[in-house]
Formats: structure tokens, C-alpha cells, sequence
């Protein structure tokens, strides 16, 4: 059975540098601490069928995928690995000097890890809830990256 989760949180950067830090899922490592590698596949531009591969703690060996790029209102992403089908899909919103970023997922574990469904909704709000603050410090770290 899958888990959906829909969730808004505010981040404290511009909605154009949010959108761009996401968008390149290499970024990651930037501001998700659960990336322990991620580098990108193929060459080519960012756009809808770039891919990467990945290794998120908990999830092993994971291959994500662009499926959705509408700068600077919308990302769509789907992952799949051994334990775990997964999409996700994020709309940024100005909100002042920040960001509004609705969040939407939908998770589709596999095997063993079927067993833990009941938890990952739970699991999710709690990492989410994280993310206002893990993004902004993501998009200053971008920044540094392109002034350096």
C-alpha cells in the first residue's frame, strides 16, 4: 500500500535559488543529510529524463529521475531502488524574500520494507519538518559554490 504525504513548509530564500538548488538533484548533498553520494548520469541538459544515481541512508543504491521542470514553479522527481518506489513533486511559491514549497509524495515500498509502510507517513512529517532549515543552509551553500 503506498504512502502519500502533502506538506508546505517555508524557506527562508528566494523562490529562484530554491527551485535551482532542487533542481539539480546533485545539489542534494547539499542539503539533505541523508545523501551519503549522488552524481548525475549522462550528459545533457536539466531537463524532464535526466538522471542520477544515488545512495540515501536506509535506502541503498537509489536511481532518481526528472520527470517535471517548469522554472521556477515546478519539480517532479521519481526514485526507485531495491526497497522502494518513490515520486515526488514540489510547486515553489514566492512568499516575500522566501519561499513557500508545497511538497507532495507518494511512496511504494517493496518487499520486506512493505512491512514498515504504517511508519513512513510518521517517518516523513518528521524529516520534512526539517527542511525549511536544511534548504536554507542548501542555498548557501549554491551560492558559495557559483562565487567561487
Amino acid at each position: 500500500m503506498p504512502t502519500s504525504l502533502d506538506m508546505q513548509v517555508q524557506v527562508d530564500a528566494p523562490r529562484s535559488e530554491v527551485f535551482d538548488l532542487m533542481a539539480d538533484a546533485q545539489n542534494e548533498r547539499d542539503w539533505n543529510p541523508d545523501v551519503i553520494e549522488i552524481e548525475r548520469v549522462g550528459d545533457g541538459p536539466l531537463a524532464p529524463g535526466a538522471e542520477w544515481r544515488a545512495r540515501h541512508k536506509g535506502m541503498g543504491a537509489v536511481r532518481i529521475r526528472l520527470d517535471e521542470y517548469e522554472r521556477p514553479t515546478r519539480l517532479a522527481f521519481s526514485g526507485t531502488s531495491d526497497r522502494m518506489d518513490m515520486r515526488f513533486g514540489f510547486t515553489f511559491f514566492g512568499n516575500g524574500a522566501g519561499t513557500q514549497l508545497h511538497a507532495v509524495s507518494e511512496l511504494h515500498p517493496k518487499g520486506a520494507m512493505r512491512l514498515a509502510g504504517p511508519l513512513f507517513a510518521p517517518m516523513m512529517k518528521r524529516t520534512f519538518a526539517k527542511r525549511p532549515a536544511q534548504l536554507t543552509a542548501g542555498v548557501a551553500a549554491f551560492r558559495a559554490k557559483q562565487h567561487s
